[in-house]
């Protein structure tokens, strides 16, 4: 089997799960025994300074393996030198702010050590380009071991988690992203170093192994940087292995390949290779090279139809809405709620806003543009919401509608919007009904008397608040009402009862005229 034909089985472009190899051969930077001592180095200059650590480590009880307890031990002995030696110290005032708020100053200048010693390598300098290539299209996503900043540079566009923490509370989009499970530099504190680190990275495995199990069975999976008998990946495969049956592990058998690297071997041999993963086998691909460039070419033949960022994007646009119900600056949805509109005449469509969104910009509710007064999310400049959206819900309202605070931000002129605004001032918004009623005010004269003493009931609140004369309608006061009311319900204009939702709409149309058309009135 060639490198394109295996790559030619997948079903979709892939996710690669990258380790510490990679970092070395682009960044010419350590491995993690090369990492450590590095640091035994800065404390003690014995030659066996690192051997005596192995040797101590080794006599005591690993309770996650060697290597995470030879960092503990370098870690205690290297945090008591660095506060009472200053002459070891290299991080900057970030850093030591860092650590006056409790994180280790051993992880704060791992992370300081790694951010000034990543050098990419002239010798892969195409290998990278190819995997900038790759990354806009043939990439899913990236999952990492790895502190630095390799990815983040290669995968332009990608949006990043870090720690399981950020991993198991996100709602990640399985597309465009990479999954730092073992920290990052910029965050020293999420670093996975230590026995403790790991001990608590394996307690909340079944969590992460949640969080990525749709991703292993829906995409191929390519290791690369990595051991093939690395415990940290045996652990995190096991994980997975374990909530699957045996017709699901069958699955995974075309859809793992491990990249092993072989310095000086000739060409790419592709063969299968079984793991342990606790009780059960897992058979996976193994490619043997020492040139990764017939690989990254051969993952060129596998394209999405779409840049993987602009599918992310879309994914996590109908994930907000379906959470939420509110339309986005760049998702637009009209109509739907409409009996007589059938599911074959739903369109989705991906484009460019100037393409697609003006037009969909007669389709906005009146509902959507009171809120946009307050939250101001409607993506769409003044200009064109007055010359698209406007006249149409004008007349679905009766010639009533906020339109001040867009006037004044517009920079055509719009005559018969001005005509419109000039008509809605202070005493034509507020009904003669109300105006003979003031009485059941009381002994109330502010907006944020009334707000304070009344926002129990919103629907009190808000038709009181509707009755103060304009004298005492405090613009400000108005303002912080109103946020408050859409942070507290941004859908309230469909959810509240009738009345209250009359009184709200009331009150931004007083809002836009005290903030924006009354001002500039004066000035005119």
């Amino acid at each position: 089997m060639t490198l394109e034909e295996l790559i030619g089985n997948f079903t979709t472009t892939p996710f690669l799960f990258v380790g510490s190899g990679m970092s070395r051969r682009y960044l010419n930077l350590p491995d993690w025994k090369g990492l450590l001592k590095h640091f035994v180095d800065v404390i003690g200059k014995d030659e066996f300074a690192y051997n005596s650590f192995e040797n101590k480590a080794k006599s005591s009880e690993c309770k996650a393996g060697i290597m995470p307890k030879i960092a503990e031990l370098i870690q205690h002995d290297y945090d008591e030198k660095w506060f009472a030696d200053s002459n070891i110290r290299t991080v900057g005032e970030a850093g030591l702010k860092e650590i006056q708020n409790g994180v280790s100053p051993f992880k704060v200048e791992i992370a300081e050590f790694i951010r000034n010693n990543c050098l990419i390598q002239d010798t892969y300098a195409d290998e990278l380009d190819e995997l900038r290539f790759l990354a806009e299209k043939s990439i899913s996503g990236v999952i990492t071991t790895n502190y630095d900043k390799l990815l983040e540079n290669v995968f332009s566009g990608y949006s990043t988690y870090i720690g399981q923490s950020e991993l198991i509370f996100s709602a990640l989009q399985g597309v465009a992203e990479i999954y730092k499970i073992h920290g990052d530099i910029d965050k020293p504190e999420s670093i996975v170093i230590n026995e403790e680190d790991y001990l608590e990275f394996d307690s909340k495995s079944a969590y992460l192994a949640a969080k990525l199990l749709t991703i292993f069975m829906e995409y191929p999976i390519i290791f690369m940087g990595y051991s093939i008998s690395d415990t940290n990946i045996i652990n995190i495969i096991k994980s997975i292995v374990q909530c699957l049956n045996t017709d699901q592990l069958r699955i995974l058998e075309d859809r793992f390949i491990f990249v092993e690297y072989r310095a000086d071997f000739v060409g790419a041999e592709i063969t299968p290779y079984v793991i342990m993963a606790g009780d059960k086998p897992l058979t996976m691909k193994r490619i043997i090279l020492s040139d990764f460039m017939p690989l990254y070419k051969a993952l060129e033949n596998k394209r999405a139809k779409l840049p993987v960022r602009i599918l992310r994007r879309f994914k996590q646009e109908i994930y907000d809405y379906t959470i939420s119900s509110v339309p986005t600056g760049h998702l637009r949805v009209a109509a739907l709620d409409d009996n007589r509109v059938g599911d074959e005449e739903l369109v989705l469509s991906i484009g460019k806003m100037s393409d697609y969104g003006l037009k969909g910009l007669s389709g906005l509710k009146p509902n959507e543009w009171y809120r946009s007064i307050i939250l101001d999310d409607l993506d769409f400049t003044a200009d064109d919401l007055l010359e698209y959206a406007f006249p149409p819900l004008i007349k679905q309202n009766s010639g009533r509608l906020p339109i001040n605070k867009y006037l004044s931000k517009a920079t055509k002129e719009f005559e018969e919007c001005k005509k419109i605004a000039v008509s809605l001032d202070f005493d034509h918004i507020i009904s003669n009904t109300i105006k003979k009623n003031r009485k059941c005010l009381g002994d109330y004269t502010s907006v944020t008397q009334i707000w304070n003493q009344e926002k129990s009931s919103l629907e009190k609140a808000t038709r009181l608040i509707s009755h103060l004369p304009q004298d005492e309608m405090n613009v400000d006061e108005l303002e912080k009402v109103l946020q408050e009311i859409f942070d507290k319900d941004v859908n309230v204009l469909e959810t509240a009862q009738v009345g209250t939702r009359s009184h709200i709409r009331r009150l931004i149309m007083v809002y836009d005229y005290l903030k924006w058309g009354k001002e500039k009135e004066l000035h005119d």
